[in-house]
């Protein structure tokens, strides 16, 4: 029995959960990027 939960079977709403979280990380940092490019933050 204990060889059934061994394997993950992703489900696809968790798969949707990251690729959304992951997005989410990649445009925070993005934003932070362009933002500090437009203000002229650190020239």
């Amino acid at each position: 029995m204990a060889e059934e939960h061994e394997k993950f079977p992703a489900p696809g709403s968790f798969v949707i959960g990251i690729i959304f979280l992951t997005m989410f990380i990649l445009f925070y940092f993005l934003n932070w990027k362009w933002l500090s490019m437009v203000w002229n933050i650190g020239k």
